[in-house]
């Protein structure tokens, strides 16, 4: 089944700028596997964000789609990579793997974890992040004027935003959201409004 984008659009970078692909990746295309390749004309057509604020940043280890080889002796394609909160040596990399699923390299992990079924599902996640973020203000309106009260309707509607979001994600590549999957913890901590 073709994933159709819901966030993504050719447009979704112009803020923040596309990463350039650039040409190191011309000379071995043609022994990547199929998955691959159709994931670099998918990078190719919607651009691979420069920044999606706390969430995607280029990589600090190689430009996208070169080669990279984890301890497994498994052969991954670099995307960029998550915030890095302790240092450059701990650094998560997304990258696709030779089905062209994007997992997540973890450095505290023994295996890769499972982000998205496809890149074009990865990005579209992204686009939804980056639109999440950019609302989370609309609903200051919201917030009670006494700090100390317990119901916090702006609390309840950014988690409930949140919420719709992460739905519309799962419906869309529902092995994303499986238990303990990468989108799932995010989304887990949103509804705990903890980001």
């Amino acid at each position: 089944m073709e994933y159709l984008p819901r966030w993504l659009t050719s447009e979704s970078w112009v803020e923040t700028g596309a990463m350039q692909l650039g040409q190191n990746v011309q000379g071995s295309v043609a022994d990547w596997p199929g998955q691959v390749r159709a994931a670099l004309q998918i990078g190719r057509e919607y651009g691979l964000p420069a920044e999606v604020d706390g969430m995607f940043y280029p990589s600090t280890h190689g430009a996208p789609f070169t080669q990279t080889v984890a301890a497994t002796s498994e052969r991954f394609w670099r995307l960029g990579q998550h915030d890095s909160q302790i240092g450059d040596e701990y650094v998560f990399e997304y990258v696709l793997d030779s089905n062209g699923q994007v997992v997540l390299l973890d450095p505290s992990l023994p295996a890769p974890r499972f982000v998205n079924s496809s890149l074009i599902a990865f990005l579209d996640a992204l686009a939804a992040w980056d639109y999440r973020n950019q609302h989370l203000d609309d609903f200051d309106e919201l917030e009670p004027d006494d700090d100390d009260e317990d119901d916090d309707p702006a609390e309840e509607a950014r988690v409930a935003f949140g919420a719709a979001i992460a739905e519309q994600l799962r419906q869309q590549d529902p092995v994303a959201f499986d238990d303990d999957t990468w989108w799932s913890r995010v989304y887990e901590e949103v509804e705990l409004d903890a980001i």
